[in-house]
């Protein structure tokens, strides 16, 4: 039975597990850009006057490298120069400096085993020496707990230019290091704090929406009892009905056949006595013999209503003697339908209360299908297995559905079979391919 709390339950869970995962991806993607971003922009400031405090110095100390094109360290660095940079760095975000020469040398760093260093392939340090500023950022949160680290993790490096004026080209390169910890730690506890107000949020949505759920579902549930009631109250009704009119059925043949039946043979025994006593040129006896071919219609009469009404073949014989009857008075009365038969199993078998349930659905169904299609074979099958009981009905028309322009509704077709299926506590199916072929299944547990 589908479970509309549990279903909704867990869908909604992972919904909301799903959707706080995104919005956590997004957002940390969209602070992520927004720090580098701001983080360039104020670094190059910071670089820029960094770079202004010793430009004469460092300008005059580059221009005499390249004038004498110089592509190893000079004998010193000017004390002045290493001096005003060291200042530049102290009390600031600035935690390490280089300065390069126009061939990618570092000719000054605040790490002295870097000094000498031949940078010339750094992407950073090319852009700059054309002219253009540069920035570098590898972030890395928790998030990127699991790869490799390296020195320069939020480490924001800034490339400026180093020129004597606005159109000369460059004679070096000012690198600063700016450690954005703090900002990528301080982001990170925001973001925490935003998917913890996420979760909450959406879990208190969550138990919500289960509540309405569960009042919705106590709803349903009721009006689903109340549905199954009306519905097994007439399901009892209904047969109560039906087996009320198997009994009366069963009677009016008793007596049709038993009383009727046999008081009219008794008659005719009579007239026929009557008329022997009488002799033959009797005129009376002339008359009471023209009474006694009525008198036998009569008979055959009620005997043929009280067969139809119930079979006496079904009480005397069983199930099994009963179909083959009923198949043969079908052929005989529909010439040129011919009724393949496919019975299994023996009558002790066959449930008592089963018996006269699946005689009447044959009998339903093969006078449906005499009536609506043109059909010259019918084929029944009875099985009995050991879990179940099987009856299976198939004719083929000589019109498919297309061809007649229609698509008819087999469920109220064959209402009666499916109604005495049901009841009986079987299952009942209909179905018709796209040639025409009827095929009717009724299905019961074999309890037996």
């Amino acid at each position: 039975m589908f479970k509309l709390l549990r279903f909704y339950s867990i869908a909604s869970f992972i919904s909301i597990f799903v959707t706080a995962a995104l919005l956590t991806l997004f957002y940390r993607q969209v602070t992520i850009q927004w720090i580098t971003q701001l983080a360039e922009k104020s670094n190059a400031v910071l670089a820029q006057t960094a770079l202004n405090s010793i430009r004469p110095e460092l300008i005059k100390y580059l221009d005499a490298a390249a004038k004498a094109e110089l592509q190893t360290l000079p004998q010193s660095f000017p004390p002045e120069l290493v001096t005003a940079l060291r200042n530049t760095v102290n009390n600031t975000s600035i935690i390490r400096l280089k300065i390069y020469n126009h061939h990618g040398m570092v000719i000054f760093s605040t790490i002295p085993s870097q000094i000498g260093a031949d940078k010339s392939n750094n992407a950073g340090f090319k852009e700059a020496i054309t002219g253009r500023p540069a920035s570098k950022l590898i972030y890395r949160d928790t998030f990127n707990a699991f790869e490799k680290t390296t020195e320069q993790d939020n480490l924001l490096q800034s490339y400026i230019p180093v020129r004597s004026g606005p159109g000369d080209p460059a004679l070096g390169v000012f690198e600063i290091y700016t450690d954005v910890n703090p900002m990528v730690h301080e982001n990170e506890r925001i973001l925490f704090v935003i998917l913890l107000g996420a979760e909450l949020i959406m879990a208190a949505l969550f138990a919500l929406l289960v509540l309405v759920v569960r009042r919705a579902n106590q709803h349903l549930e009721t009006q689903q009892q109340g549905i199954r009631k009306r519905a097994l109250t007439l399901e009892v009704l209904s047969d109560r009905l039906l087996h009320a009119n198997e009994q009366e059925k069963k009677k009016i043949a008793f007596d049709l056949h038993e009383g009727l039946a046999q008081t009219l043979s008794a008659i005719k025994t009579n007239v026929e006595s009557s008329r022997l006593l009488m002799g033959a040129d009797n005129e009376n006896a002339k008359t009471l013999e023209s009474i006694v071919p009525v008198i036998q219609n009569a008979i055959q009469e009620a005997r043929s209503i009280a067969t139809d009404l119930r079979p006496s073949s079904l009480d005397e014989l069983g199930l099994l003697p009963t179909i083959k009857w009923f198949c043969r008075e079908f052929e005989r009365l529909h010439q040129g339908t011919r009724v393949e038969q496919l019975l299994s199993g023996t009558e002790d078998e066959i449930p008592a209360a089963l018996k006269i349930v699946i005689y009447r659905i044959i009998e339903s169904a093969f006078g449906n299908i005499a009536q609506h299609d043109h059909t010259d074979w019918i084929q029944l099958v009875f099985q009995i297995e050991s879990d179940e009981i099987t009856l299976k009905i198939s004719t083929a028309s000589d019109e498919s559905p297309a061809q007649r322009g229609e698509i008819p509704d087999l469920q109220l077709r064959f209402a009666e079979a499916q109604e005495r299926t049901i009841l009986s506590g079987g299952v009942f199916h209909a179905t018709q391919d796209l040639i025409g072929k009827i095929t009717l299944s009724s299905t019961w547990p074999n309890r037996g």
